[in-house]
């Protein structure tokens, strides 16, 4: 009985800042963007939500200097760097001239809207370590102009060129602007816009035309989602139409728009120590896409059709990064070491790369020779790569630990699907000390350890990634199976009822960020069910505490059915 209390009094303690009210997880996100946790996570077409008839600030830019609170990081270990007076970095005042609360409350969950939105419609890339990487960059380079952490960073998988942002935070990409990409300064170009529009706050105003084309642009890219599902090209279609109807108005508010991001995306890149010549570099990449479709009668690229590339533009972003410094040799290759292990990391688990191109580039590339080797893996063809995983593991001290934790997690993956678990989760656990902070380390160690039946320890884990980041689908996913393990080895009945009302609890988040709200009631109804008989039986009040959080939980989950942008 001992046991089930203690049980019970750590589920409550741990739940409880989940159970908070979407009014109270709004002031934590200043703490959030001071220590940063990524969220987690057919063909689709997906528009920038809200770019093309992005909102007008409605207070006064001003220029962050050295008493600016921080919205810059400070003493960075890139230096400092100085431009033309024209070039200083124009944000809008943090000190109380912004948005109200209940504007910042309806942005919140407006974001929150389309999060659960985007990850019912849209096919994600979901590997820990590759959200971690972008996540990493985007906080970076988001922290450099907002207090705000991201409301979430999504990654979808899908091979066209194409970046979103949306009110609230919500910043997406897809693979394939990953792919398209030649280095993580262009992919930093991508990111670094995105931020600068919500920065600028080109998406909030309070003309109600304006709202009203943001509403009809998202609209039409969750049409576009669910039609690309079929047919490809109609998805493109019904995306091109709603871009069309939300643009016609204000064309010339969104080609300003879209200069200022620019400007103020090279910017943050210099701050966040990344090389704004990228920009321009990743802007001739779309602009020969657009050109080649144009000869073969194709959609353009998504990103193209909702960021205008006009002549003037490609010219002024070329002429204003020759103003910045070029970044130091030993800085563009600890990038490029980065790039390499990302891109190749993108092909095989979005499956889109084959054994001979794996093989060829192996040759020359480190990342693709690491990538070939978790292919070996998943291909059951452990000789192979067990044989590569050595010569890897062979390399000099520094170039393995310019590989680390990834070379870590992959070797785990092949000992994984060999299912020896226990010593996969050793080799995590040996990461995990070094890296505790990292979302990716706690994930991939957590499923070991429920593999292994430890699920217990597997819980300690993923608990404080459900707190920090309420969204983060891949810990809900996570924690549910571990507690279907541990309902499975329970030392009692009850403590077996306790994990599986968890369970269901913990599936009913997922379910809920994945846009199922019927679903998600009937999980809590489920679960409430239980409690209710258990507390019965046991004759004790000892339950009612977590009555009333899965009571909170279902009015949260009702609250966002019913909420209506």
């Amino acid at each position: 009985m001992n046991y089930l209390n203690s049980l019970l009094s750590n589920e409550l303690i741990a739940d409880q800042r989940t159970a908070d009210k979407p009014q109270t997880r709004l002031w934590r996100l200043s703490w959030l963007c001071k220590k940063p946790i990524l969220r987690y996570a057919g063909l689709l077409v997906l528009p920038l939500l809200v770019d093309h008839q992005s909102y007008a600030a409605t207070v006064t830019p001003q220029p962050i200097t050295s008493s600016t609170p921080s919205a810059l990081m400070t003493g960075s270990t890139y230096g400092t760097w100085q431009t033309e007076k024209s070039d200083e970095l124009q944000l809008p005042n943090l000190q109380g001239q912004g948005l109200s609360f209940a504007d910042q409350y309806q942005n919140k969950l407006l974001g929150e809207w389309s999060l659960q939105n985007i990850n019912g419609r849209a096919k994600m890339e979901h590997d820990p370590w590759v959200q971690e990487t972008i996540k990493d960059m985007t906080w970076r380079l988001n922290a450099q102009v907002r207090q705000q952490a991201p409301l979430a960073v999504v990654i979808i998988d899908n091979p066209s060129i194409n970046a979103f942002a949306a009110p609230g935070g919500v910043i997406g990409i897809n693979t394939g602007t990953i792919l398209a990409a030649n280095s993580m300064d262009e992919l930093a170009s991508v990111v670094a816009h995105e931020v600068a529009h919500i920065s600028q706050r080109h998406y909030e105003s309070g003309a109600d035309e304006r709202k009203k084309a943001m509403l009809m642009q998202i609209g039409g890219m969750l049409a576009a989602i669910a039609t690309s599902a079929a047919d490809g090209d109609a998805g493109a279609a019904v995306m091109m139409g709603s871009q069309t109807a939300a643009m016609n108005s204000s064309m010339a508010f969104s080609r300003n728009n879209e200069r200022e991001a620019d400007r103020v995306g090279m910017q943050i890149m210099t701050q966040a120590g990344y090389d704004p010549r990228a920009m321009p570099r990743f802007f001739a990449t779309m602009n020969q896409q657009h050109q080649l479709n144009q000869v073969a009668n194709r959609f353009l690229p998504s990103f193209v059709r909702s960021h205008p590339l006009s002549n003037e533009r490609l010219s002024d972003s070329q002429s204003r990064a020759q103003r910045y410094p070029p970044l130091s040799l030993i800085q563009q290759q600890r990038h490029q070491a980065l790039f390499d292990l990302l891109y190749w990391r993108v092909q095989t688990m979005g499956q889109h790369v084959s054994e001979t191109a794996l093989t060829t580039a192996a040759r020359n590339s480190v990342g693709a020779k690491l990538a070939l080797a978790h292919w070996y893996g998943e291909q059951q063809r452990f000789d192979e790569a067990n044989k590569t995983m050595q010569q890897l593991q062979g390399l000099p001290a520094a170039e393995r630990q310019i590989l680390e934790p990834l070379l870590s997690i992959t070797y785990s993956q092949v000992l994984s699907e060999q299912n020896n678990w226990t010593k996969a989760a050793d080799v995590l656990a040996e990461q995990q000390r070094l890296y505790p902070e990292r979302r990716d380390l706690r994930l991939y160690l957590a499923e070991a350890l429920t593999n292994d039946n430890q699920p217990t320890q597997a819980q300690a884990l993923l608990k404080p990634l459900t707190q920090q980041q309420p969204s983060d689908r891949y810990a809900w996913q996570s924690l549910q199976l571990a507690n279907e393990k541990l309902a499975k080895t329970a030392p009692s009945p009850q403590v077996a009822r306790i994990a599986t009302i968890n369970a269901l609890r913990y599936r009913s988040h997922d379910q809920l960020w994945n846009g199922r709200y019927e679903s998600a009631l009937i999980s809590l109804t489920q679960a409430k069910r239980l409690v209710e008989q258990l507390d019965a039986s046991a004759k004790s009040s000892s339950t009612h505490p977590l009555l009333a959080n899965i009571e909170q939980e279902i009015k949260n989950v009702k609250t966002a059915k019913n909420f209506k942008p």
